[in-house]
């Protein structure tokens, strides 16, 4: 029987959802690209190809592994570069491939050398990557990104070259789109979003956001972006569509990067499945956490509250599902805390979902998140959760109807979240009602509706995109704590044959020891084209009161791309603490 429709997508279009490798143990970002796939799949009728740029000889293990849990369905597509490149006619060369190195080592796979390794000295130099006839077919300079790439013909001819492997991943991109007149790529990789949003305008990236873009501390939206965000998040201009988890998300980006149009916020979806017909029992307080065993899901502090809920409930144990590097350390923890005999390392095991069905309550207690799959899929098995309140997504699930909300690093309000739920059967009862009704509320209706309306919008904006390539404002004066701007503003932007509204001007104030950020008002006149009057005075003592270093800005949005310029930094603090600001920047 075909799918039934459920959401409309744009048309006439082809749709590939790209990501940088796809392995079975993987963590959230691959279950929530699996589980779009076979939604995409199972209920909109549209073929959305899993597409991955990893250099492997085969993909077969992977597939065999994925289709046997069900990850993957029967008609699925899961294509890999190297896989394909192996046996796909590239064209047909017309210069020689240059000679490396003096020596090579060979790479064996499935039966066959698939990459053969170039050295001058002792330094790695080149990557040649060979059919199972030995011919080469690519050439990338070793596991890195940055270098010259080759494709390369049976003949060993140059097909193509670029600097960099991101000009290899367009090529068969553009292979894989054909003549299809546009083209949504569903990203769930940075990386490789960053190299395709260079592809040209028949292509709109779609790139899913999984975790913050902020790096640690305070998370407030001017914090420092984590080291590999940072280019990605750069590139938000050139993106079809910036995919947040969460409203808080998309607000942080936009009070960073600015209000452009191609934000948009989709939430993770979740399976429920049916209420079996006999109920697994549940064990008395037995808590469960599906996570990755990395510094992120912080499973210290959870091993930390366990122990305190143990001295208050002594038959409680802990269930922890997943793999990583930090297992032989968690079990070691385990042991000086003295709760290794009631807690349980299981390991990755894809199933590692049902075991919620069994479990009193779950928990999550990590760093950061970006919308955690794993609470989800235990509220769809009527488990509540006790979750710390960090960045994204627990708070966007959690609430007094399904679970617990603590303070961020609380270990002490876990444990005693948990011990209060525990010996409260008839509390724990009724959430486990809430939890469920959470879960049925992120089904794929929802889910695919957002990307649906997400989707077609960008298609909508797609010939009215602009790049805003530079912004100059003369005309700032500054007097103690009074900013004022009396002058004109400047673009330098290209745009396309419809772009729609014109820019919009903000004037705008922080201060980095606040979240705050404050819109000054600002009179507006356009002068020509791309030039603006723009006149404004602002006391920031009265705006800011207190603020220290508040720092003033103009932002410049138009429709898919922003600009910002900084117009003041001042300090407003009493002279002595300036001087011993001073004093410390020079020790």
């Amino acid at each position: 029987m075909p799918a039934m429709t459920v959401s409309v997508f744009p048309s006439e279009a082809r749709y590939l959802s790209v990501i940088g490798n796809i392995r079975p143990e993987a963590g959230g970002q691959t279950r929530l690209t699996l589980l779009r796939h076979r939604l995409f799949l199972q209920h909109t009728g549209i073929d959305l190809p899993l597409v991955t740029y990893n250099p492997v000889p085969s993909y077969d293990a992977v597939r065999a592994t994925l289709l046997a849990d069900g990850r993957l369905l029967p008609q699925s597509r899961l294509l890999n570069l190297h896989e394909e490149l192996r046996v796909i006619d590239t064209g047909v060369g017309t210069r020689r491939l240059p000679r490396v190195g003096d020596s090579s080592v060979d790479d064996v796979a499935d039966g066959y050398a698939w990459r053969r390794r170039w050295y001058a000295g002792d330094i790695e130099v080149a990557w040649d990557y060979l059919r199972p006839d030995g011919s080469r077919y690519a050439r990338t300079a070793p596991d890195d990104p940055i270098g010259l790439t080759y494709l390369i013909d049976r003949d060993e001819n140059v097909v193509e070259r670029w600097d960099g492997l991101g000009g290899l991943w367009r090529w068969w991109t553009e292979q894989l789109a054909g003549d299809a007149e546009r083209v949504f790529l569903l990203s769930d990789s940075r990386f490789v979003a960053q190299e395709l949003c260079q592809l040209d305008e028949r292509f709109l990236v779609m790139h899913q956001m999984h975790n913050p873009h902020l790096s640690a501390g305070s998370r407030s939206w001017h914090s420092g972006v984590s080291a590999t965000y940072r280019p990605s998040m750069d590139s938000i201009g050139r993106y079809g569509g910036l995919m947040s988890l969460t409203e808080r998300q998309r607000e942080d980006v936009a009070r960073r990067y600015g209000r452009t149009s191609n934000l948009y916020v989709v939430p993770n979806p979740v399976e429920t499945p049916p209420v079996p017909d006999t109920p697994p029992q549940r064990v008395t307080g037995r808590i469960v956490m599906t996570a990755r065993l990395e510094q992120q899901k912080r499973l210290d502090r959870a091993l930390s509250a366990f122990a305190l809920v143990q001295t208050q409930v002594p038959g409680a144990t802990l269930e922890i599902y997943g793999d990583g590097p930090q297992l032989a350390e968690l079990k070691a923890l385990a042991t000086d805390l003295e709760v290794a005999d009631a807690v349980t390392f299981h390991g990755f095991e894809p199933a590692a979902r049902d075991a919620w069905w069994t479990a009193d309550l779950g928990w999550l207690t990590s760093d950061f998140e970006g919308y955690p799959l794993s609470t989800l899929e235990g509220m769809a098995r009527g488990c509540p959760v006790v979750a710390v309140d960090v960045k994204y997504g627990p708070r966007e699930q959690v609430d007094e109807t399904n679970g617990v909300l603590v303070p961020a690093g609380d270990v002490e309000a876990v444990a005693a979240e948990t011990v209060a739920l525990l010996h409260d059967r008839d509390r724990l009862e009724r959430l486990r009602e809430g939890a469920r009704a959470t879960a049925l509320a992120h089904g794929h209706d929802r889910f695919l509706g957002d990307w649906a309306r997400a989707v077609a919008d960008a298609a909508e904006r797609a010939d009215r995109r602009v790049r805003i390539g530079d912004v100059r404002v003369e005309g700032v004066h500054v007097r103690g704590s009074v900013v004022t701007l009396d002058g004109t503003v400047q673009l330098d932007a290209s745009r396309a044959p419809r772009p729609g509204d014109g820019p919009s001007l903000r004037w705008q104030a922080w201060s980095p020891d606040r979240d705050e950020l404050v819109d000054l008002p600002l009179e507006v006149s356009a002068q020509g084209e791309d030039l603006y009057r723009v006149t404004g005075s602002v006391d920031l003592a009265e705006v800011l009161p207190g603020a220290r270093q508040p720092r003033v800005r103009l932002e410049v949005t138009w429709e898919n791309s922003a600009h910002h310029v900084r117009i003041a930094d001042l300090d407003l603090a009493p002279g002595w603490r300036r001087l011993a600001r001073r004093l410390t920047k020079m020790s």
